[in-house]
Formats: structure tokens, sequence, C-alpha cells
């Protein structure tokens, strides 16, 4: 029982000063966190705490010091005062204590270059990896002239480190090396050419995103890194193989032919239509893909033979296609799009699609790329139609985009699913929806003049709407599918928005109806004369836009209906037109009222003669065919930049945009002998990588190995408390005993040694005397 009560005992004493510490620990800890507001008082008597924390002995209180000097650059006060005070601490043993003063050094070495120079060179030496790419990052980034060549023996140092995290921070160097010395770039292309020789994924991603910066033309430094490049892109890291990808693009459209054959411009036309089917479909014979697939190979069987090196960077990169960062899948699209063959497209394709499942400005570029890569190869997206109808709460510029896409991807197969879809939009109580809608139905119309008919008794179901937005499009849109239909009904959908005008109070809807009417009288002769009337009494109160129909529609009636009303309309709307404000409506008026009543000559039986050749082809002139105009979307037109680009994002080029360059036409064997060469086998994963900078080398004071923990029990726990202090007297009786028998041996071998010494002496001596007498016995 004494036994259990001194354990419970000493089992409290200790849980006593751990909760103690633990206490301590906290206060610390939450004073640190609630009232960080202490780093920011700048009084003068904070300011000599904190050159005396400086010169403290405890990194606690060196850490704080220069936590205030932080917080005061971050206000924008000076603290230059203080940069001796700070220098000394480089050499610091603290990992925080070091971090602090790099970021105080990275402020104010360009301003103390001769203080800056004495600490420069306590940057290398030490033995962990991370302070010491930590050191070279600082160094590199201290824009000071005088110790370019100083960082560039540092970093040529760093290119043969131990470390692959060492040997990484000095590629990202490197490009701050060259905007340093730009006279050191042939110098840095060695240690480019060095880098690349590299085998660690860590390193690879950052020297060839520094080769873009300081050298992006010497791709012939890829040639015999290119099959270790395509073979490390899944195991790099992820911005790392967005680097090495858009190197790769670079190269492949440098130093291969063109996989298509240059029949760019026929892959956009389909042999036969697909059918939309579900996105994860239930067999593997999926009937949409395998026809993209036949038309794909049938374009590519005219074009030359893949060079394996480029199949190898395709399938290189098809893993790629899975990963989580949506950048890493937009570049790979980008490099299927613009390096690879048309039957590996659709693939990627399924990617974007995946994508869609992202945040809404993610999706606003996965769309804008789809929605170029759907000019060129529609048959691509058309499986996935259903993935681009919108859904509430979406926002504008999302569901904008996706109108537009199911515009580009309709065919005849799935045009009814999408026109049903578009129902329902237009019934939307959003207007900007249904005004986008309407534009997308008329461009949609125009592509497939089979759906005219249809989308036309759509549109007139929204010239009675209350928007004036929806009606100027709806009846804009109707004037050009008029062009496409008969005239049967244009004369009836004619007659209906005549009846119309009086309600729609839209310029740009009013200048439409009028064209028509003017342009179809013939059709509506009994219309056209009362629609001329109508608009002639507020003419003064039109539009400029409306005012020049009103004149075109007058000029149009008297040439198919000649009697006296209609010409009394036209001089009545010329004599207004000829006191308007505007400078068209006065021009116009003046070119019409030449042209329609001119004087006559007279033949000669007294009829009058066309004066002109002009008024003799009247009718032509402005009752002739119209060609059907063709809208373009607003999205047309970004293909010509790079998939991915900001510039692509913009429609617009931007400064330091680059284009891809053209496809060679031959291609020489030099390139393809150079990258045929033998990788080494074993190589430096991102895994091993980071376990060797995270294992710091520790020195071990004994040679014992290192036992495992155990878990025991309270009883356990109180018996070897109780039996401590025995165990402890036993282990030191058996030390002494240990000792006094090593004393003992040790006697004795000290002793057997001595009589052996002995013994050896006795038989030199009888061997010397016995030499001796045979020696005076031969003398005699």
């Amino acid at each position: 029982m004494d036994k259990y009560i001194r354990g419970a005992a000493s089992f409290a004493s200790q849980a006593g000063k751990f909760s103690k510490q633990l206490g301590k620990e906290i206060a610390e800890r939450s004073k640190e966190v609630s009232s960080p507001g202490h780093l920011y008082d700048t009084s003068e008597g904070k300011l000599k705490e904190i050159r005396s924390s400086l010169d403290s002995k405890f990194d606690k209180e060196k850490i704080d010091g220069l936590k205030r000097l932080v917080a005061m650059m971050s206000k924008g006060r000076n603290v230059k005062e203080f940069f001796p005070d700070v220098v000394k601490l480089v050499a610091s043993a603290s990992f925080e204590v070091r971090k602090l003063v790099y970021i105080y050094l990275l402020r104010y070495a360009h301003e103390e270059p001769d203080l800056a120079l004495l600490s420069i060179n306590t940057f290398q030496k030490d033995r962990n990896p991370l302070i010491r790419a930590m050191a070279l990052r600082v160094m590199s980034s201290i824009k000071v002239p005088v110790i370019a060549p100083l960082i560039m023996l540092a970093l040529k140092k760093a290119t043969t480190d131990m470390s692959p995290y060492v040997r990484k921070a000095a590629a990202n160097a490197i490009p701050k090396c060259y905007s340093l010395d730009p006279s050191q770039k042939d110098y840095l292309i060695e240690i480019i050419e060095g880098l690349l020789n590299d085998n660690s994924t860590l390193v690879l991603g950052s020297v060839i995103s520094s080769m873009g910066i300081v050298c992006p033309e010497r791709l012939d430094l890829i040639h015999k890194q290119y099959r270790k490049i395509c073979r490390l892109l899944v195991e790099a890291d992820e911005w790392g193989q967005i680097a090495m990808l858009e190197l790769l693009i670079q190269y492949a459209r440098t130093f291969f032919l063109n996989p298509n054959g240059g029949l760019e411009a026929d892959i956009g036309k389909p042999t036969a239509p697909v059918k939309p089917t579900a996105f994860y479909p239930e067999s593997d014979d999926d009937a949409a893909e395998v026809k993209i697939i036949q038309k794909a190979v049938l374009s590519e069987s005219l074009s030359l033979p893949l060079d394996p090196d480029h199949d190898l960077l395709l399938k290189s990169c098809v893993p790629l296609l899975n990963s989580r960062n949506p950048s890493v899948v937009l570049t790979v699209v980008k490099l299927f799009n613009h390096v690879g063959t048309t039957s590996q497209c659709a693939q990627p394709a399924k990617s974007l699609i995946r994508l869609l499942r992202t945040s809404r400005e993610e999706r606003f570029v996965v769309l804008l790329n789809i929605a170029s890569m759907a000019q060129d190869r529609p048959f691509l997206f058309q499986p996935h139609v259903q993935h681009f109808f919108s859904f509430a709460g979406e926002p504008r510029f999302v569901r904008d985009l996706k109108l537009e896409i199911l515009g580009m991807v309709a065919n005849t197969e799935n045009v009814g699913i999408i026109m049903r879809e578009f129902r329902d939009y237009v019934r939307s109580s959003d207007n900007q929806m249904v005004t986008k809608t309407v534009q997308v139905l008329g461009r949609l119309s125009c592509r497939l003049p089979s759906i005219a008919e249809e989308s036309l008794n759509v549109l007139m179901t929204l010239v009675s709407s209350k928007d004036e937005n929806v009606v100027s499009e709806s009846v804009i849109v109707i004037r050009t599918l008029l062009q496409l239909t008969s005239i049967d009904q244009n004369t009836r959908i004619i007659s209906q928005l005549s009846r119309a005008l009086d309600t729609i109070t839209s310029p740009q809807a009013r200048a439409s109806i009028l064209w028509l009417v003017g342009q179809y009288c013939a059709s509506v002769p009994r219309l056209a004369p009362d629609t001329l009337r109508k608009s002639a009494k507020s003419f003064t109160a039109e539009a400029d836009i409306v005012k020049l129909q009103i004149l075109t529609l007058a000029a149009k009636l008297v040439c198919v209906d000649d009697r006296d009303v209609c010409r009394v309309l036209l001089r009545y709307v010329l004599e207004l037109a000829r006191f308007d404000q505007s400078w068209d409506v006065r021009d116009r008026a003046r070119s019409l009222k030449a042209l329609v009543l001119g004087t006559k000559a007279v033949d000669g039986n007294g009829e009058p003669q066309p004066a002109s050749q002009l008024q003799a082809k009247l009718g032509k002139i402005l009752l002739g065919a119209k060609a059907t105009p063709v809208p373009e979307s607003p999205y047309a037109g970004r293909n010509r930049y790079n998939l991915g680009t900001l510039s692509h994002a913009l429609n617009r080029p931007l400064p330091y945009y680059k284009s891809l360059p053209a496809w060679p036409t031959s291609v020489p064997p030099e390139p393809a002998a150079l990258r045929d060469v033998e990788e080494i086998s074993e190589r430096w994963g991102r895994d091993r990588a980071v376990a060797a900078v995270a294992a710091t080398p520790i020195a071990r004071v004994s040679g014992k190995a290192v036992t495992k923990k155990r878990v025991v029990t309270l009883e356990q726990f109180y018996d070897e408390s109780s039996s401590g202090e025995s165990e402890s007297e036993e282990e030191d009786e058996k030390d002494e005993l240990e000792t006094s028998e090593e004393e003992e041996t040790s006697e004795e071998e000290e002793a057997s040694s001595g009589d052996e010494e002995e013994e050896e002496e006795d038989e030199t001596e009888e061997r010397a005397g016995a030499s001796a007498g045979e020696k005076t016995g031969l003398r005699s």
C-alpha cells in the first residue's frame, strides 16, 4: 500500500510541474496572439528597447526586436539606423532570427552596400539546407551591383550542392542575377545547361522556368534532355509541370512536323453528326467518340507519320489531364490543341468538361478555351452538349459563354434539344438572358436555315415584350431571318410587325420594321402606304436612324406604286428632312429627291423618259435583293491567340505576348540524333527530395541504438517507481563488481605478461651463449 501512495505522490508532483509549465506556455502564446499591437508601438522608449533586444543573448528577445522592426517597416517608417545591429545577427543559429534578418536585409541592403558585404560572407556557412537556400534567395534579391560577382560565385557553388532544395533555389536565382547584370548572360546559360542535367524534378521545373526568362530562344539546350523531361513530367510539382509544358510546346512547334498535315481548315467539318451522350458512358463503345476518332483518323491518314519523340510527348501528357490543378489541365489541353493530333483531342475535351465543376472564375476561363476550340472543332464537345445548359444562380459571364458554346456546337442532330432549352430561356424573367438568347438564336438560324421558321415563331412572341432591348433584338433577328424564308411567310410576319409599330419605342426596332415594309412593299401594297402615312406624322419626333428609313420607305414605295398619294407623301417627308438638324438626314433627302423626283426627258410621243441610267435602274437600286447579314459571335477570333493566355482572355494583344512559331516544312536530322541519349536510371523524385531537405544532419553523442517507446499500465508505473531505488542500488553494486573484476583481470594479465617477458629474455641469453660456444670451438 505504501508503494502505491509514494507512486501517486510522485505522479502528482510531476503532473503539477507539467501543468505549471504548460500554463506559462499558453499564457505567452495567448499574449502574442491577443495583443500583437505592442509591436507597432514606436515611442522613444520602445526604440531603445529594440536595440537592447537585438543585443540580448536570448533568441526570444532578438525575435521580438526584429518583429518590431518589421512592423515599423510595414508602416513605412525608416529603421535604417538599426542596420549594424541587425547585420551581426546573420550568423545566428536560430532559424526564426535568420528569417527576420533576411527580410530586413532585402529592404535596406541597397542603402548600405558596405555593411551588406560583411553579411554576405556568412550566408553560405550553414549545414542546414533550408538556411542555405534562404541565404541564396536573399543574396540574389539584394539589388547591389557591387556584389554581382559574389552572387555569381555563390550561385555556381549552389548548383553543385548535395541538397536538391538548394539547387532549386539556385535555379530560381538565375533570373534575378540576369536582371542585376545582363552582361553575365553567357555564364548564366552555362549554369542553366548544367542544371538541366539534374535528375531531380524539384530542380528541373525551376531551371526550365528560369530558362524561359533568360534564354527562351535556346531550345537547342533541350535536345539531350527532351526524353528525360517527358518522362519526369508526371513526377514534377504542379507549377514546374506548367513551365515544362510551355517549353515543350515551343520545342514541338519548332522541331516537329505538323501531325495533321495542314488540314486544320477541314477539322471543324465532321463527316457525320454525333448524338449527345452521358458524360460517363456505361459502355466503352461510345458511338459519339468512335465517330470523332474515325473522322480524325481519316483526316490523319493523309498526313505524315508521327515522330516517335512527338508521340512520346503526347503520351506523357495524358496522365496530367487528371491533375487537381486546373492550370495544369488547361496547359495540357493547350498542348494537344496546338501540337497534338485530332484523334487525341477527345480526352482533353472531356477533361475540360470536368473543370466546369470548379469555381465560377475558373469556369469562365475554361469556357473561354472551350469556345475557342469549338470554333475549329465543334464535334469534340457535341457529345457533352447538356453540360452547357444554364442553371439558376449562375453568374452572367458564365451563362453568356454557355449560350455561345451551345450555338457553336449545335448541329442537325442535337438542335432539337438546344431549341427546347432556348424556349425556356426566352421565358425567363431575366431580360438580359432573354436578349442574349435571341442573339444566339439568330446566329444559329443563319448557320442552320432549317430552324429559321421555328425561330421566327419563337421570336414573334417576344415582340410584345415590355422590355425595349428584348423587342429591339427580336425585331433585328426577325429582319435577318426573313431573308431566309419564303415570301408568303414574310407577308404575314411583316403585317404583324407593322401593326405592332405603334407600341414599339426602340429606335433600332422601328427602323428594322420600316426597312422590312419598304423592302417587301410589293408584297404588302395596302400596308406600305398606310405605314408611311403614320410614320410621316411622327417624323420630327423620331430618331435619326428611323428618319433615314422613313425616307427610304417613301422612295421605294414610289418605285412600286406611282400613284399621286405616294408622291405627295414622298415630297412631304423630303420637305421635312430638308430642314432637319442631322446632316445625314439632309444628305439622304437630297440624294433621293434627285434620284426619284428628278427632271425626266420627253420622247417624241410626249411620254416621260428617264434622264439618266440611274433613274432607268431605280427599282434595282432600291429594291434589289440584299445579301443576308451573317452576325458574328463576340467571342469569334480569339483562336488567333494561344489558349490560356491573358491576350486570349481579353481578345487583344498584350505586352510580352508571344505567338507560337509556325510549323516547319522540313526538320533536319541533327535534333533527332541529339535526342537519342541514354538516361540515368536513378533519379530524384519529389518525395525523396522533400525528405532529403527535411532531414537535417545531427551528430550522435553515443553509438547506442534508439529504443522504441513502450506503453505501461498504472500498476506497472507504480511498481517501477517504487522499485526504482532498489534497482539503482543493485545496478551500482553490479557496476562495482564489474570494475573490481576488470581490475583483477588487468593485474593478472600484467603479471602473466611480465613472466612471459622474463622467460623470453632467458631464452635469448641461452641462445646467445650457445652460439658463442660454437664459435670458440670452431676457432680452436
